[in-house]
């Protein structure tokens, strides 16, 4: 179950900003203008990058920045976004991980942002050591074994076997293993300086989210003289070691989680699908997994129904990951909701969507753009577990471990299955990192959420209090990284700052945002719901829209999924959508769906859904159903158990 500060931005939010009085200075700009770094980019070799509008541009750096004889070179990819009007100046963005690729994510990270942002600065971003193409160190079958196993402090020897079992495993899988000792990110901000030094020396501005605000810190604090301003956006305080990040991030976790199950418990639906308390149908389910892994008969698209364990480092790497976001929350909280009633198929989906697992073979996918193997290879050696010895070092974790189980009872897992591979890591930090960031005479913004569960607000805080012309932004409920999210606080504040120089009128200001999403409720519950045709076919429509295996932006090969209780569903992408084939799907009892339906998002007014089934089993039924997502307006025709079936009226009063 891996902490790394992965993101899944999909979540639209909704905020208000709490606006408070306080001025500070003008922040400096860049000298930079967009025609001469233009200009400059295509003299060092710069080049369009591959399906891209960026350009491309590889520079050569030693594979040892702190030699005094050289290893040799490695070149280091980075892709920059011209202004599309005069430049303000020169952004910086340092994504998160570690172990993501910036140029992956580059144009995706743009559209996210408002559009002064590409209109009025350029925008670097790179593929870290680790992540580019040419370094790229990723073990995605063995971190997807190692993230589905059951880790216990209290039998140290089978957790010990398992963690040194992964980390050869890992390695043995990894390309460019050779360079794991020089991956750390002391040498990776020397690669970003040497780019900067190339383009002429400009000062910058720094964005990092998540693990790019060590980046970003780590960086100021080498290079002083090149900053023009540094926002930090989900916030890692580089003061701290792994034992005091790890019981400061277990700590929050414990909290948020609890304030999600209560958030359930304050809604009639959620709390009517769970059946109980939110905590207790949680803590169930996990005094059961605790005493043996519980099987389950997993639906294969070829109907077949394959025996799966369920285990409780499962649960926990679910319920973790669960936490990014609003809409992750949400999903959580139905697929423990469908556990309490018996069904654990939608939370074993889930998990293995989570863990990047292939749900019919197991299989480690890897996650796109972020890769494990350099997670692990950057955090080891950042944070190198200190020990007589590599046992030693496990052993005291794990020890430590069994002291904290009373104050992290659901998530102890968290606080020491990243840190027992760094305790056998093959490579160790050869430098220390530098001295905590304390900012400087330019501004320095914290962006944080109060329920971050991957860079607790005590880092954010932490860091705000000891830096220099800081402005403190906290979201309240928000996900893990704020930024970005199309919401006036914290954009429209922190954009006026960086191409205005609008100062925020105070050092600290609040946001406002739900902590879940609306909640879905599960879907034909009961008998007498199904003799709704109408309430069948929208309920066909809420289920496809949750099987996490099913995006809407499908890739060009199909999907196919097993339905819970048997036969398949398969998406194929369409030029403006999806379409989807049902084949004896049967997502209750009793129910048996065949037939089509096609799935139109492109953001116009043609968005929309179309089923076109029969029913069949203990109803029968032709459904043709439509739901205009613009308008909101839904229609059906058809028979259903031998009757006409239209669009319902409301009851007459």
């Amino acid at each position: 179950m891996s902490r790394s500060p992965w993101l899944r931005l999909a979540s639209v939010l909704s905020a208000t900003a709490a606006i408070l009085l306080l001025t500070a200075s003008t922040p400096p700009k860049s000298s930079v203008t967009t025609n001469a770094l233009r200009a400059t980019v295509e003299k060092l070799g710069g080049q369009p990058c591959k399906d891209s509008d960026l350009t491309c541009l590889k520079i050569k750096v030693p594979i040892d920045h702190f030699s005094n004889e050289p290893k040799g070179e490695i070149e280091i990819e980075f892709a920059i976004h011209f202004a599309n009007q005069q430049s303000k100046g020169l952004l910086i963005y340092l994504v998160g991980g570690p172990g993501s690729s910036g140029l992956q994510v580059a144009e995706d990270s743009l559209a996210d942002h408002d559009h002064r942002l590409g209109d009025e600065m350029d925008v670097v971003f790179l593929d870290q050591r680790g992540t580019g193409t040419n370094t790229l160190i990723d073990c995605p079958a063995a971190i997807a074994r190692y993230d589905m196993a059951d880790l216990d402090p209290d039998k140290p020897d089978t957790a010990i076997a398992q963690a040194k079992g992964f980390v050869a495993d890992c390695t043995g899988e990894m390309k460019h293993a050779e360079l794991l000792p020089y991956v750390d990110t002391e040498q990776a901000i020397r690669d970003l300086e040497a780019f900067r030094q190339a383009i002429g020396a400009p000062k910058v501005w720094l964005y990092g989210e998540s693990y790019g605000t060590q980046f970003a810190q780590q960086y100021a604090v080498a290079f002083p003289g090149a900053i023009a301003g540094v926002i930090l956006d989900g916030v890692l305080d580089t003061a701290l070691g792994s034992e005091a990040y790890a019981v400061a991030d277990s700590k929050a976790v414990e909290g948020i989680f609890t304030r999600i199950l209560r958030s359930c418990d304050g809604r009639s639906d959620c709390h009517a699908d769970m059946g109980r308390a939110s905590a207790a149908a949680y803590d169930e389910l996990a005094s059961r997994l605790a005493k043996a892994p519980i099987q389950v008969d997993f639906p294969l698209p070829n109907g077949d129904r394959i025996p799966r364990e369920l285990n409780s480092g499962m649960l926990e790497g679910t319920a973790f990951s669960s936490l990014y976001t609003p809409s992750d929350r949400r999903d959580f909280l139905r697929v423990l909701a469908a556990a309490a009633r018996g069904n654990l198929i939608p939370l074993m989906r889930l998990t293995y969507y989570d863990l990047a697992v292939d749900p019919e073979t197991l299989d480690g996918v890897g996650y796109g753009s972020f890769y494990s193997g350099a997670y692990y290879a950057i955090s080891c050696l950042d944070y190198t577990e200190e020990g007589d010895s590599p046992e030693a070092a496990a052993r005291s974790i794990l020890a430590r471990a069994k002291t904290l189980r009373a104050q992290f009872p659901r998530f102890i897992q968290l606080y020491f299955s990243d840190r027992l591979p760094c305790a056998f890591w093959p490579a160790r930090a050869k430098t220390a990192r530098g001295p905590s960031f304390t900012g400087g005479d330019y501004p320095t913004v914290i962006l944080n959420s109060d329920a971050d569960p991957a860079t607790p607000i005590s880092n954010g805080y932490a860091v705000f209090d000891r830096v220099k012309h800081g402005y403190m932004i906290t979201m309240q409920g928000g996900p893990h990284v704020i930024m970005g999210r199309g919401l006036g606080c914290p954009d429209k504040i922190v954009l006026a700052l960086l191409l205005d120089g609008e100062t925020p009128v105070a050092h600290e200001q609040i946001c406002d945002t739900s902590l879940v999403r609306s909640y879905t409720p599960l879907t034909l519950t009961g008998p007498a719901d199904a003799k709704d045709g109408f309430a069948v076919a929208r309920a066909i429509e809420t289920e496809v829209e949750q099987f996490p295996e099913i995006p809407w932006d499908i890739g060009s090969d199909p999907i196919s999924v097993g339905c819970d209780r048997g036969g398949m569903i398969e998406a194929r992408k369409t030029k403006d959508g999806a379409e989807f084939r049902f084949k004896d799907c049967q997502l209750w009892p009793g129910l048996r769906i065949t037939g089509t339906g096609s799935a139109h998002r492109q953001g116009d007014s043609s968005d929309d859904i179309t089923l076109v089934v029969e029913i069949e089993g203990s109803h029968h039924g032709r459904l043709n159903y439509h739901h205009d997502w613009i308008t909101e307006a839904t229609t059906i025709a058809g028979d259903y158990d031998g009757a006409e079936i239209a669009t319902p009226r409301p009851p007459l009063p």
